[in-house]
């Protein structure tokens, strides 16, 4: 899936390095980038009308050059955006690939991870590993396939984080064992990525919440 590279932009310094990082993810893959000046309100998942924008234009003008000065060939538009529900509807409209949002408190995380239809990338300031959701017993080859992508391009680790909910915790050594068996083929077909392994039946977005703050970048699964 080659298509555009979305990324929300709210003016913050997190934000500026999630549009660094999607400037460099766009040259790698040879993607367009659209950048999203979004305020994140109001926060639903419904198209709605965006509330005024927040983003001063010179803002949003300044970090995008930054973003692309020394990554010349990127083709990059920039739109303005409200809702979330607006962000992820521009996003299918454009048969994003990577939705890439900042790490940060601010970002409506519960909404986004609960209304994304394609891949969501939060991109941390850390210099940690690449964290990979996988949610109760569901291991999605397409995500599995990005999150190695990443991390070989990052030079570094991949954990993979195991969540469950709270009525699949009595299945908890059963749900272990078939995504440990399954990972097992990636480990053998990936051995220039180190990988760890992390079950939890904690509440699931404070946990990615808390993840976000030692990784470079989190995959939530879907």
């Amino acid at each position: 899936m080659n298509g555009p590279i979305v990324v929300a932009f709210d003016g913050t310094p997190a934000a500026e390095h999630a549009l660094s990082w999607a400037a460099e993810t766009a040259l790698r893959r040879g993607s367009r980038l659209v950048v999203v000046a979004t305020t994140w309100w109001p926060v639903t998942l419904e198209p709605v009308p965006p509330a005024p924008c927040l983003v001063p234009p010179g803002c949003l003008d300044l970090a995008v050059a930054a973003a692309t000065a020394s990554r010349p060939g990127i083709t990059v538009s920039s739109v303005e955006s409200g809702s979330v529900g607006e962000l992820l509807a521009h996003a299918a409209g454009l048969d994003a690939s990577l939705i890439v949002l900042a790490a940060e408190n601010r970002v409506p995380w519960r909404t986004l991870v609960r209304g994304a239809d394609r891949p969501l990338v939060f991109a941390g300031a850390s210099a940690g590993p690449v964290v990979a959701e996988v949610r109760n017993q569901r291991i999605r080859t397409d995500a599995l396939a990005l999150a190695f992508e990443l991390a070989r391009a990052a030079g570094t680790s991949l954990k993979i984080l195991h969540t469950a909910a709270a009525w699949h915790l009595p299945r908890a050594t059963e749900l272990a064992g078939c995504v440990v068996a399954e990972l097992a083929g990636w480990m053998a077909s990936n051995p220039d990525v180190a990988i760890t392994y992390r079950f939890t039946g904690a509440p699931r977005v404070r946990t990615l919440a808390l993840c976000s703050r030692t990784a470079s970048v989190l995959l939530p699964g879907r």
